[in-house]
């Protein structure tokens, strides 16, 4: 069964999304997903990014549990973690999660509110 919003604690909901959210990282989710499995050099070329920060990127992704590592020698390969997709899936808020709620106070809405965010009426 994949994990639901509700269900996944929200410090790790907010550290996938975090994770997902730069550009380099998504695009090296979205090459493991549709190559499965990449190395690290591979990656490198294929993106155009230095080793330095393709390491830092693919470790932030490893910490969020996005992806997984095999050593052989100096190669190391990488390839989206079991229930990679799901994560990122049950970190979105969806039909489980609660909506906003109707009878809260607009934020910005009182004294001092900037002037754009208030509409006069006609």
């Amino acid at each position: 069964m994949a994990p639901t919003a509700s269900a996944t604690p929200f410090p790790a909901r907010l550290q996938a999304l975090r994770a997902a959210a730069d550009p380099t990282r998504l695009a090296i989710l979205d090459r493991l997903y549709r190559s499965t499995e990449r190395c690290h050099r591979c990656l490198e070329r294929d993106l155009g990014v230095p080793a330095n920060r393709m390491s830092f990127h693919l470790r932030v992704l490893r910490e969020a549990g996005l992806v997984d590592s095999d050593r052989a020698g100096r190669r190391v390969c990488y390839r989206l973690a079991d229930g990679a997709v799901e994560v990122l899936h049950a970190a979105l808020p969806g039909p489980s999660c609660p909506g906003p709620d109707p009878d809260a106070e607009p934020v910005g809405r009182g004294p001092g509110a900037c002037a754009a965010d208030v509409h006069e009426s006609v």
